[in-house]
């Protein structure tokens, strides 16, 4: 017998919660995963559209059977900036404080770069903001702060382009060449708010766990032992290697992804009074692999949290790829993502922190 990790009324959970933003805004596709940051067991994932195994004659489209989560790769956007804010955290290249002046919009190689409403901030926008209000242009002052090689090397070092080792079948990598390879600035600026890169979502996840942990890849699995019939237990153990962050830049991070939470998310009012809640949104738009470029009117949302902040039980990312009728993933997935917060540390009973 297979002894899982998954816990099956967190999982019923997730799945009801990706069902009703799935009818809710049409999406094309959606989907999320539950695991614990600190050793890499899953709670629950899910994905829609599915399947029933036991009736497979309802299918209509091949497509169904494969799964998104370990299979698909795609661009995420902004829910990578901390990954490239804690890499310049730690290379000691600025702080949260750190200030520089928001036009709305940058040059880089004669391209321009907007910030989400083509608006500027103005002088003295604070790296904390940058994270708050999700700004592109802080996001190209930090690669250009950080240097192409240094950021290449971070975004590396959380195992971006490598296959986590999930325990799940046809497990794919990341298509990062444009970091890899391109002697082009505007790459790594693209990079810089997560455009250009694409990644499987148990990938991305990984990367954001190492946050969380202190600066550790965990490998992500949902098989904890095997039971024989002559009675001998197998416990399957899972390997931990360490990202380039160091602890207390993990702790830095958090600190102001937790500031993002408070006061950013919903004007501050999805703030929870006793737990330190870490998160990042991600609006990001899809690509054509027919013309080479970018949708104008499609987008993928994500979202990731993880919490109690300073010594996590639980990480949570969801995305929906085209979502309709909705500008951002701070509209299509903060009162789920609240929602299934509330309902873990409920079921769980974990003790306030704050």
């Amino acid at each position: 017998d297979i002894i899982t990790t998954i816990e099956p009324q967190v999982q019923s959970f997730l799945e009801k919660k990706i069902d009703e933003v799935k009818n809710k805004y049409q999406a094309d596709s959606i989907g999320g995963i539950i695991m614990n940051p600190i050793d890499g067991s899953i709670y629950a994932l899910g994905v829609k559209p599915d399947f029933d195994p036991n009736d497979f004659s309802k299918v209509k489209n091949p497509f169904v059977f494969s799964n998104p989560l370990v299979e698909n790769v795609q661009e995420f956007g902004s829910v990578v900036k901390p990954l490239v804010m804690a890499a310049a955290l730690d290379a000691g290249v600025l702080t949260a404080d750190t200030t520089y002046n928001d036009q709305g919009s940058v040059i880089v190689e004669k391209k321009e770069i907007f910030n989400f409403d083509k608006k500027g901030r103005g002088v003295g926008t604070s790296m904390q903001e940058v994270l708050n209000q999700s700004l592109n242009t802080g996001m190209v002052f930090v690669e250009q702060k950080l240097g192409r090689e240094k950021l290449r090397d971070y975004l590396l070092s959380y195992g971006i382009k490598d296959k986590t080792g999930i325990d799940l079948p046809n497990e794919t990598s990341g298509l990062v060449s444009s970091i890899l390879k391109s002697p082009r600035e505007i790459e790594y600026a693209n990079a810089a708010f997560g455009q250009g890169i694409a990644l499987t979502p148990v990938e991305l996840l990984r990367a954001l766990a190492s946050l969380s942990n202190g600066g550790n890849l965990v490998v992500p699995h949902v098989v904890k032992e095997i039971r024989y019939e002559n009675g001998n237990l197998k416990q399957i153990t899972y390997p931990t290697t360490k990202a380039k962050i160091s602890k207390e830049t993990g702790e830095e991070i958090t600190r102001m992804l937790v500031v993002v939470m408070d006061k950013a998310i919903k004007g501050g009012l999805a703030k929870l009074e006793h737990f330190s809640v870490a998160v990042k949104t991600g609006t990001a738009q899809v690509a054509d692999n027919t013309t080479g470029g970018y949708y104008k009117d499609r987008h993928t949302h994500s979202f990731f949290g993880y919490f109690p902040a300073y010594d996590p039980k639980f990480i949570v990312f969801l995305y929906a790829v085209n979502p309709k009728g909705v500008p951002y993933a701070a509209t299509t997935w903060t009162d789920p993502f609240l929602d299934i917060t509330k309902f873990l540390l409920n079921y769980y009973e974990v003790p306030p922190d704050r």
